[in-house]
């Protein structure tokens, strides 16, 4: 009896919080939410393994919002563990092969990417402005000569033998071609506007600055701290965890080397080589050429078709030449990293079916965007690693299973006579 009255009374309790929590508009911060969940099911984690579940699923769901809420903030961080992951094992080595401080080989490293950029955006950086307000004066010349081509009277002439009235034609324009070429342009002129204020926020950002590169020299230093941490916590916890993490580690660290290489690899080439053959726009082109690079397949076309939208539209006198160089250029540099860069840089750790690759990617890119298609390869590969251990596992099962069912379903040999 006292432990109905218990759970009536916990339930009634319950139920007056959670008009509490409605009511007071306490319960619409997300805090209090996961701080209530917790505190409810904590109890309960050692009786029950759906509550463990429970609140590992609470807590994984409110660590994404709450980073995603604070992705803006973190940016500086991100940057900084991201070139960390990617060049400790570079310091490892040094570090074994030459006896120098870890401190020392951070020190250097970090010196030596902060001075490359530093250098490499002085020299750059004057010609890439020059070409990107080039580019956003010539598309507002488009616009203003679209605007004149449709010009009622003179599409009028151009329709009448086909028996367009002009009234029609005048309705048609207006409801239709207008407002496509306006929210069109508009979209453009948006998006180089936005880049021309990053890039003028990112030099008003004197904070973040010299935060990144400081967060880069901690983060280096220390972080095969990290990993000896992680792997101290797991070894007594979870040494399956800790061994999926290891490969799960190697096919990242691969994809996102190979990756990062081949990126500056076709955007500087590129950059360099259309400046060489007076490709318009040539350092611009190269950097989207970079950028796009990491998108299997639709980077490649995407390029092309980025520098074929810039040739048009700046009415470019001589249009097939310069298409052709830059596709040429771009299926050439793209060509060296397939064959020649990622085999040695990614191996086979990454290797995917076309089929597959081209399916994560129209999946991943309708459910996220852009950062859908560039995280699809490496998700994928990690899925498809686990479902290799699953198949692994289920073959060895039922070898194991048909061993020991033969010798019961055998056909024993009739007796001799």
């Amino acid at each position: 009896m006292s432990q109905a009255v218990t759970i009536i009374t916990v339930a009634a309790a319950l139920v007056l919080y959670c008009f509490f929590l409605y009511f007071s508009g306490i319960g619409l911060n997300s805090f209090v939410l996961f701080g209530a969940i917790i505190f409810i099911l904590v109890p309960f984690r050692g009786q029950s393994y759906l509550v463990r579940r429970l609140i590992t699923l609470t807590v994984l769901t409110f660590t994404i919002w709450i980073f995603n809420e604070v992705i803006a903030i973190l940016a500086p961080f991100i940057i900084a563990f991201v070139l960390a992951y990617v060049l400790d094992p570079f310091v490892t080595t040094l570090k074994k092969r030459y006896r120098v401080p870890r401190v020392v080989l951070a020190g250097v490293i970090v010196v030596t990417v902060v001075g490359a950029i530093a250098a490499l955006s002085i020299v750059v950086f004057p010609d890439l402005y020059v070409q990107l307000n080039t580019i956003q004066k010539e598309l507002g010349q488009v616009v203003n000569d679209v605007n004149n081509f449709l010009d009622v009277d003179q599409l009028y002439v151009f329709f009448k033998p086909f028996g367009v009235e002009k009234e029609m034609l005048r309705q048609i324009i207006a409801t239709e071609v207008s407002p496509a070429i306006r929210d069109t342009t508009q979209t453009v002129i948006t998006a180089l506007l936005t880049f021309f204020t990053s890039l003028s926020g990112l030099v008003n950002q004197i904070v973040n600055i010299i935060l990144v590169p400081i967060l880069f020299f901690y983060s280096l230093r220390d972080f095969d701290k990290v990993k000896d941490l992680i792997r101290t916590v797991l070894e007594t916890k979870n040494q399956r965890l800790l061994h999926n993490l290891g490969r799960i580690n190697g096919l990242l660290k691969a994809y996102v080397s190979g990756q990062l290489l081949a990126a500056l690899l076709v955007g500087a080439g590129a950059s360099i080589i259309f400046e060489i053959l007076n490709i318009p726009y040539g350092i611009v082109l190269g950097i989207v050429a970079g950028l796009l690079n990491p998108v299997p397949y639709v980077g490649i076309f995407s390029s092309i078709l980025v520098g074929g939208l810039a040739l048009l539209l700046t009415g470019n006198d001589q249009f097939l030449l310069n298409i052709s160089l830059i596709s040429v250029t771009i299926l050439a540099l793209h060509f060296v990293d397939n064959y020649y860069l990622q085999p040695r840089v990614v191996g086979k750790r990454v290797g995917l079916h076309p089929l597959l690759l081209i399916g994560s990617l129209f999946v991943f890119g309708f459910f996220f965007g852009i950062i859908g298609l560039l995280i699809a390869v490496p998700t994928t590969a990690v899925l498809v690693m686990f479902f290799k251990d699953w198949m692994a596992r289920a073959t060895d099962s039922a070898h194991h299973d048909a061993v020991d069912i033969a010798p019961e379903t055998s056909v024993q040999p009739p007796a001799s006579a």
